[in-house]
């Protein structure tokens, strides 16, 4: 239904994620991104609470296998899912449930990952890491050029309806969140609204989070 991307910057030390999908409004469910701890990713049969337990998992300091581990010894409905988390050093763990239906699978990078599944091709995973590995710039320019290559690759062989991007910076002063809940393209319209609103959101960012810290109004 679904494929999706989870990186860390090894420059910044930003975390993001990009996913796309079939079904209406999916960055309202996933993923799950702390800044300084990790992401969860759940996608399948996504589970919310499942991604907010393995954030809290990371923040004790566990590593991405142990977090994945603990969630999957807690979680009945586990072969329905395909789960993917990543800690504070940047390792990638995860899991596909043996009921996700094919094309399903993941690839694992440094610093990174690539997951999916009721994918149109095996090469959707396959272009979305080399496209990755291959672009350059700041994280969210990359994590959209991995998705923009797995949607060009056939991406979720039931349609197209929705997708997000998230990148997390500092604590508590969300950096990149944008989301399309409803359209027929939904990566290219994501691509849209960021450029956009780049300049305005993005380049600013530092500023806000020292005025607001400092109490003034911009």
């Amino acid at each position: 239904m679904t494929f999706s991307i989870i990186a860390k910057c090894k420059e910044t030390g930003k975390y993001g994620a990009a996913v796309a999908t079939c079904f209406p409004g999916v960055g309202a469910h996933s993923p799950h991104i702390e800044a300084d701890t990790g992401i969860v990713l759940t996608q399948g049969w996504v589970n919310p609470p499942l991604g907010q337990e393995g954030i809290d998992y990371l923040k004790k300091g566990y590593t991405a296998n142990e977090t994945l581990n603990h969630l999957l010894m807690h979680d009945p409905g586990k072969e329905l899912r395909q789960v993917a988390v990543m800690d504070q050093y940047g390792n990638s763990s995860s899991y596909t449930g043996v009921e996700n239906d094919e094309y399903k699978g993941s690839i694992i990078g440094e610093n990174w990952s690539v997951h999916g599944n009721v994918l149109e091709d095996p090469e959707v995973l396959s272009q979305m890491a080399e496209a990755f590995e291959a672009s350059e710039g700041p994280l969210e320019v990359r994590l959209f050029e991995a998705l923009a290559a797995g949607d060009a690759a056939g991406g979720d062989k039931r349609g197209k309806q929705s997708a997000v991007i998230k990148v997390v910076d500092i604590a508590e002063f969300p950096y990149i969140d944008f989301r399309v809940d409803d359209h027929e393209e939904p990566v290219q319209e994501l691509r849209r609204i960021y450029e956009k609103n780049k300049h305005v959101l993005i380049e600013r960012y530092y500023e806000w989070v020292d005025a607001v810290k400092q109490g003034i109004v911009l």
